[in-house]
């Protein structure tokens, strides 16, 4: 076999060589921009990722834009030393104290003010976004606390007018009575329990009756009548009041029914007619 008829075997083609920017500046890609530059500089890599004049001329200004500027460095896995300085150059107070943070006299007591610096502190806040949070919560408390007020005001009216409206003219009598009681059996802090439904204790239609009958309860029992209970012993409520009128009118030989007694009918007509005074109030 001649070597002549010898199949050639392919050669793969080199691969092209990169070219350097000096290589580039003597006319290798065209780039001519680097023929400006003295030869030394040609091959420094800031200068390699420039195409030409324009690019360099952005890359010049958008440079002098940072000289001078304070920067700071961010590490790629900074540990809690490398955070205290980056929120340091950033703002933070080197101590919780630094933060100013003041009792109010309501909202912000010493306690408080104390727990908010160390956790601002902790957090890394700035002084400004420790303030800005302060005052959040300041509001929120303070509308909280008017809310509050205002459901119990009205939870108080509710009361007195469902109370009125059960017991009368004996309205004041009874309320009297198991204040009395409740302040000798209780103490001032029960008062002011806060229920589910955010009114006080002391202001719940339920409680007061409850007292109301204890003092009914110890007068039948022991007699023990105040000046103020025996000038108002003749006032019922509502419901005392008809019961009384149906045993008047259910007792025939009550002298409401003795037209001969004029005296002691006049009498007991006069007394319906206050009875059914307190029971339509």
């Amino acid at each position: 076999m001649s070597l002549e008829n010898t199949e050639q075997v392919a050669q793969p083609e080199a691969a092209p060589m990169m070219e350097t920017p000096s290589e580039v500046a003597s006319g290798g890609s065209g780039n001519e921009f680097l023929n400006m530059i003295p030869e030394e500089l040609r091959d420094h890599p800031s200068i390699s990722p420039i195409k030409d004049v324009e690019n360099l001329a952005r890359s010049y200004v958008n440079a002098q834009r940072l000289i001078g500027t304070d920067k700071i460095p961010m590490p790629s896995n900074p540990t809690e030393e490398d955070l205290d300085r980056i929120y340091e150059r950033l703002g933070r107070p080197s101590t919780p104290e630094d933060y100013g943070i003041s009792p109010d006299g309501s909202v912000v007591t010493e306690e408080v003010a104390k727990e908010y610096s160390d956790i601002a502190h902790k957090l890394r806040l700035t002084p400004d976004q420790a303030q800005g949070i302060l005052e959040y919560y300041r509001g929120t408390v303070e509308q909280s606390g008017a809310a509050t007020l205002e459901m119990a005001e009205i939870a108080r009216e509710e009361t007195v007018s469902s109370l009125k409206q059960e017991w009368g003219r004996a309205f004041e009598q009874k309320v009297d009575a198991a204040a009395r009681v409740a302040q000798e059996f209780g103490n001032a802090e029960m008062f002011d329990i806060t229920l589910q439904d955010g009114s006080k204790l002391g202001d719940n239609p339920e409680f007061i009756k409850a007292f109301a009958k204890i003092a009914e309860f110890r007068q039948s029992v022991t007699s023990e009548d105040t000046v103020a209970d025996m000038s108002q012993s003749n006032v019922m409520t509502p419901a005392d009041a008809k019961a009384e009128i149906d045993a008047i009118m259910n007792d025939k030989g009550h002298p409401y029914w003795d037209r001969k007694n004029l005296v002691g009918r006049q009498q007991a007509v006069e007394r319906v007619q206050e009875l059914w005074g307190m029971v339509h109030g």
